[in-house]
This record gives C-alpha cells, structure tokens and sequence, in this order.
C-alpha cells in the first residue's frame, strides 16, 4: 500500500481504472474536503492494480475498504490476488440498488468476505411541526469526548461508519451537533450534515439511562425546526433495527429503494 499525500493523487488513481472501462463499479465517492482531512491525519492509502485501484481508510484497529474498478471480473480477480485484502481487518460498504449491490458482493465471496450488516436509506420531504420538549443546543467542544462516546456505545463500529474525536470535533465548531444535556452530561444528540436544500443525519442517540424523558424526539424536532429551508432530509439506518425504523417512519421518513451492504473479512472475526 502507498500512502496517499495529496487529493490529486487520490483522483488520479481513480481515473487510471476508470480509463477505458466498459462496465465500471465502485463504492468510492471521495469529496475533497474530507480526503484532505483523511490525509492530514495519515489515514488513507492505496494499491494500483491491474484495472482495479484499492484505497484503504484507516478506522481505529481496521481498515475501510474502497474500490474503484473496470468491471466486476476485476475485481473479483484483484480482491483474491490482493495479498492486503486477504491477510487483513477490512470492512467494504456496498451502496446501490439490490440488484446492483449483489452482483458486486459475488466478487468479495470467493476471498471470504461475508456480509456483516445491512443498511437501508430513509428520506422525508417536509416536516411536522415542533412541539415542546426537553432543552436542545448546539453542542460545544466541551461535549465533544462525551459525544464520542455516546455515538460509540450506541452504534456498530464496524457497521455504521462512525466518526473520530478531531471529526467531532469539526462538526462541532461547524454547527452540526444538536445536544440535550441531563445530569451535567450528554443525554441525546443528533449529528446531521446538510447541504443547501439536502440534509443526512448522521447520528441520532439517546443514552439509555435516559430514553424515558423524550430526549429523542426533542432533539429531532429542533433539527426539523431549524432546517426550513430544506426539502429532502435522508438517513441510513440498520435494517434489522425495527425499533429506530418506526421512530423515523413516525416522523415521515421512508425506504426510497437503496442499500448498504457492509462486508467484512475473515480477519474482522479471527
């Protein structure tokens, strides 16, 4: 693997198995700003390899795993001669139609791959109106610590792309961290990103000891309130996870027909 220096060099691999492909797959969408900050913090690498480029992202003791190439023979031929691929702790989401998704996932099976959970996107147009509820505020960067380890108690670390402390950390001072405090802690939040008229939750957690007080919904009509001007919200969620489906559906969100399948290798379970 090499270690990836700047963004130019990122897309340029993109394009080197782009080039004169007939049937070009891929789950790598990289945006700019986020591979400089993957790069500052020393995080992203790849491997050139014939009509297929691999990019690893660093994720606390595993990798993430992005592909981009010609076709899916390809890839199924790079994956099992990828010696990285084979030997080390890698999750690869898999975004798409169903159809789509599991014509991609027959290449990863031959190397051992196994699926590890499903997501499914939900999106709403619209929004009700705010009722009254617990306090919410933007975060500050006092929380950021006590965000962290919420986010990482509630959600699939391997499952759920979950963000660093210095990610919380800009979102904070960016403004896209709603909190509900109780007890002198973080009790609930809402971790969003949005987009001129788009916005994706993130993240949407209650600390268990306080999901009696409403705290959820609290946070999520404040989000709701303040984004007026939006007018598609979209998130992704755990398709086993019936209890969180209902809550989104009952604030108007729907399946709108995409899938994450993440995928893990046999290393994530040795």
């Amino acid at each position: 693997m090499t270690s990836m220096q700047t963004p130019e060099q990122v897309f340029d691999a993109v394009q080197k198995a782009k080039a004169g492909a007939a049937a070009f797959c891929t789950n790598f969408f990289p945006v700019e700003a986020k591979l400089r900050s993957w790069i500052e913090h020393g995080e992203l690498s790849a491997e050139l390899r014939d009509g297929v480029t691999f990019s690893f992202r660093r994720d606390r003791d595993f990798l993430r795993l992005y592909f981009c190439a010609a076709d899916v023979t390809a890839l199924r031929r790079e994956i099992e001669a990828s010696r990285e691929l084979t030997t080390q702790r890698l999750v690869a989401d898999l975004i798409g139609k169903e159809s789509d998704v599991r014509r991609v996932v027959s290449a990863f099976e031959p190397a051992g791959f196994r699926p590890h959970t499903q997501l499914e996107r939900l999106a709403k147009t619209g929004r009700p109106e705010p009722l009254p509820g617990q306090p919410v505020a933007f975060a500050d960067q006092a929380d950021a610590a006590g965000i962290l380890e919420l986010i990482e108690k509630t959600f699939d670390r391997y499952g759920e792309q979950l963000p660093m402390l210095y990610e919380i950390e800009a979102a904070i001072a960016s403004g896209q961290i709603l909190t509900s405090r109780s007890d002198g802690e973080v009790a609930g939040l809402l971790f969003f990103e949005t987009q001129g008229f788009a916005s994706t939750v993130r993240f949407w957690a209650v600390a268990e000891r306080y999901r009696a007080l409403k705290i959820g919904s609290a946070v999520m009509r404040q989000y709701l309130k303040i984004h007026d001007a939006v007018r598609r919200f979209t998130l992704w969620v755990n398709s086993g996870n019936d209890d969180a489906i209902r809550k989104y559906r009952h604030f108007g969100y729907a399946p709108d027909g995409l899938m994450d399948q993440v995928l893990a290798s046999p290393a994530v379970y040795s």
